[in-house]
């Protein structure tokens, strides 16, 4: 039923032009199921290329005239999945949006090589089921499972090349990033949940060959940085670096300026240290176990080697967001609407005599999933506090549309006029949290769902 499916959504886009497919043209298509927007969005590297509109069958095409061989993205909804294509590509997919990425089926010229990028794909998230089982072996027997894992990606990639006449030299390159660079990072980590796992006062004594595949890696590869088993390798690369730099010397007992100052050492693409820099400084300040605390020589470091003016604004901005509501002061009132725009609320009337967490949310910055999973976990396990959330969102989302976010209860869900005054402590954009007791006073002026601390105070908020 499914194969019929994709043969008559096939027949649908390719009668839509009745000329051959060119050399250099490109066809992009498909169909979603149950669609959460009318549109799928087409990137690169994280950049927009293209909106394109699902018709009255939830059905889209386009055509690129000239378009680089190359990784590109499609997104609909929060979700999203790469795509690998090259000249004279006549792309189909269709998907389920409830059950994203297991429903993808492809079709059409250059399907097969995006089916086994999916099935990479799917096998990685397998793996990451069972990888904390490993880190209990020892050397020789973690790289036994190591090997094991690579085995069975290779054999897939055998069967496809089978049946492939031709496969460009660029795919060639980034099946051998998907394929091994999950793998290496599993070798980056292994040190540090071997030692937690045995409690151990250092990391493990490894042989000299444990880490020979590093003279491959290549740390500034600009076409790769937005491809998540290359960029997360990478990452994890740093961090073992600065946990083994802790460990040679004491006083450097901070990992995330370490982090910081390997990124400086270890990345030359400016494009790549840009990104790694924002990142790591953004985590590291969203979730500190001083809840968001302002650490100087961190951002000292940040804006001394960051050159993205871009990246350096939003940083400033969080930083600058983070004084605006001070602790032990009354929270500046400001103007909210309710979910079904029926009044205009003061937020100092909705919290009055209540112990209260506010939210401020955006998609943008976490899943929907995580997001009502954390609200709803907290919700029973602090009975006695308000939750309110208040969307944040540049493209607002209608909740109860989303079967995601409609768990959310829409009579504690406002959104934010382009007036209020909240505006001002949102600027860059980044979701955060405010705590104030029943008495109005705030307690965290800047605070976020995964901060280490967070049921630390909610904890001493109920209780008082």
């Amino acid at each position: 039923m499914r194969y019929l499916i994709v043969l008559i959504l096939a027949f649908f886009v390719f009668s839509c032009n009745q000329n051959s497919v060119s050399d250099s043209s490109v066809y992009f298509g498909g169909q979603i199921v149950n669609p959460r927007t009318n549109f799928v969005l087409f990137l690169k590297d994280e950049q927009i290329l293209d909106t394109l509109i699902l018709d009255k069958s939830n059905r889209f095409l386009t055509k690129y005239e000239n378009l680089d061989e190359g990784l590109y993205t499609f997104k609909h909804g929060l979700e999203f999945q790469y795509i690998y294509l090259e000249p004279a590509d006549s792309l189909l997919v269709r998907l389920n949006s409830w059950d994203f990425d297991e429903s993808i089926v492809y079709s059409g010229v250059g399907s097969a090589k995006n089916e086994f990028l999916l099935n990479l794909f799917l096998q990685n998230e397998e793996e990451e089921k069972e990888i904390f089982s490993y880190f209990k072996l020892d050397e020789n027997q973690f790289q036994h499972k190591i090997d094991s894992l690579k085995n069975v990606k290779e054999t897939i990639y055998e069967n496809f090349k089978i049946n492939e006449i031709e496969i460009s030299e660029g795919f060639q390159h980034l099946t051998n990033v998907a394929i091994n660079y999950p793998l290496y990072r599993l070798k980056e980590i292994y040190p540090y949940y071997y030692k937690k796992a045995y409690r151990l006062a250092s990391f493990p004594v490894l042989s000299e060959q444990f880490y020979d595949y590093r003279k491959s890696i290549d740390l500034n590869n600009d076409h790769l940085l937005f491809f998540y088993p290359y960029q997360n390798y990478v990452v994890n690369f740093l961090y073992n670096q600065s946990y083994v730099e802790k460990e040679k010397d004491s006083t450097k007992n901070d990992i995330t300026t370490n982090v910081l100052n390997a990124i400086v050492k270890n990345v030359s693409s400016e494009e790549i240290k840009n990104t790694l820099l924002k990142r790591i400084v953004v985590n590291d300040f969203l979730k500190s176990k001083t809840t968001c605390a302002i650490d100087t020589t961190k951002i000292e470091i940040f804006l001394k080697n960051c050159s993205n003016q871009e990246y350096i604004d939003q940083v400033q901005n969080l930083v600058s967001d983070s004084k605006y509501v001070e602790n032990n002061k009354l929270l500046p009132d400001f103007e909210v609407v309710s979910y079904n725009n029926d009044s205009v609320k003061n937020i100092n009337n909705i919290i009055k005599n209540k112990k209260t967490v506010i939210y401020f949310w955006s998609t943008e910055y976490m899943s929907s999933e995580y997001l009502v999973s954390r609200v709803q976990f907290l919700q029973k396990k602090y009975p006695k506090v308000h939750f309110i959330g208040v969307q944040m969102q540049p493209a607002y989302i209608d909740i109860k549309t989303d079967y995601k976010l409609k768990k959310l209860d829409s009579s504690q869900q406002f959104k934010l006029l382009a007036t209020s005054y909240a505006n001002n402590f949102l600027t860059s954009r980044y979701p955060r949290l405010i705590i104030t007791n029943s008495n109005g006073l705030v307690m965290n002026g800047f605070t976020y769902l995964d901060a280490k601390n967070l049921e630390k105070e909610l904890n001493k908020l109920q209780i008082n």
